[in-house]
């Protein structure tokens, strides 16, 4: 009886293999040939000769954990963890990818393209397959690659500091673990003084309670879908002229409820309060509309305020050089 369960068992796990098998690489041939993209995970889109992603959802650099570990049945799988400013986009698109299958492309090969279930708001993901004997050679690669590219953003930098007086691999375990777009943003803050503003403000009551104001009476119930009648009201004006007189209050504008739901309404009075200050600035609306989720949203905005910054420390400067 034993023996008959078993030759059924080793039957059924070898028509799944099959199953898998087929499961796994039917895309590759027809969508992989002669294309250039990132290491990470696609969207794979149906109905399209190319079925997979122009843009990747994520890739190798967003990742912040990686490991080589066994299944259940002994085979090879890489695990791994989504940076902080990835987390957001990695559970929308997830979400978006429900019941249809995302793949993950390493040197342009479909290495695996599971099924997504549901949202994965935990940032964790697995990459498994069939050919999972190749997955140490994968793992090693797409760790190497993170570090590479935490690596490129201080190249240059001074290497006194006790992070060099590390082993080697410990040097690698920090860049692994670090998150790239917040070490990007920090590089930037460091090498670019003049795309960022440095302020001290002591005293914002005057603001808080324009703000306050400005907040109510968006909010009202209104009959008017343009942009500009919402300007033409005393409450607004008081606001942005305040903002005209004292332009280092941008920067707390910047954290005020305008910039929590930025498209639409928002986004036309955002432009229309910081281009009366600087005629020359860019709209927002140009570096958001080009996103589709909440983070590379902030990250657009975080691009915008940065060239705002510009201008307000060529003003400040105009008006005082010591200042900067």
């Amino acid at each position: 009886m034993k023996l008959k369960f078993r030759k059924q068992r080793d039957v059924m796990w070898r028509k799944l293999l099959g199953i898998l098998t087929l499961f796994s690489f039917l895309p590759y041939f027809s969508i992989c040939q002669n294309k250039l993209r990132e290491n990470g995970w696609y969207h794979i889109l149906s109905g399209q000769t190319d079925s997979i992603s122009r843009e990747p959802i994520v890739t190798t650099k967003d990742f912040i954990a990686l490991k080589l570990d066994t299944d259940y049945f002994g085979k090879y799988v890489i695990s791994g963890q989504i940076s902080n400013y990835k987390r957001k986009k990695w559970a929308e698109e997830t979400g978006k990818a429900t019941g249809r299958q995302i793949a993950f492309i390493f040197n342009d090969s479909v290495i695996t393209n599971p099924r997504v279930n549901c949202s994965i708001e935990s940032g964790a993901f697995q990459i498994t397959s069939v050919l999972d004997e190749k997955l140490p050679d994968i793992y090693k690669q797409l760790k190497q690659e993170k570090i590479d590219s935490i690596a490129t953003l201080f190249k240059g930098w001074e290497k006194d500091s006790l992070y060099f007086t590390m082993p080697p691999e410990h040097r690698d375990s920090i860049r692994m673990a670090i998150d790239y777009w917040e070490a990007y943003t920090w590089i930037k803050l460091t090498t670019k003084p003049d795309e960022h503003y440095w302020y001290s403000i002591t005293d914002s009551a005057e603001y808080k309670k324009l703000e306050e104001a400005l907040k109510e009476e968006l909010e009202k119930s209104n009959l008017s879908s343009r942009a500009s009648d919402y300007m033409q009201s005393d409450t607004y004006q008081m606001y942005k002229m305040y903002i005209y007189n004292n332009p280092e209050y941008i920067n707390l504008m910047f954290q005020c409820f305008l910039f929590k739901k930025i498209r639409g309404l928002y986004s036309y009075l955002i432009d229309d309060i910081i281009q009366t200050k600087y005629p020359s600035a860019p709209s927002i609306r140009t570096y958001v509309d080009k996103t589709d989720n909440s983070d590379d949203e902030r990250f657009a905005v975080y691009e915008w305020q940065r060239q705002i910054w510009v201008l307000m420390n060529k003003d400040k400067q105009t008006d005082d050089p010591r200042d900067i």
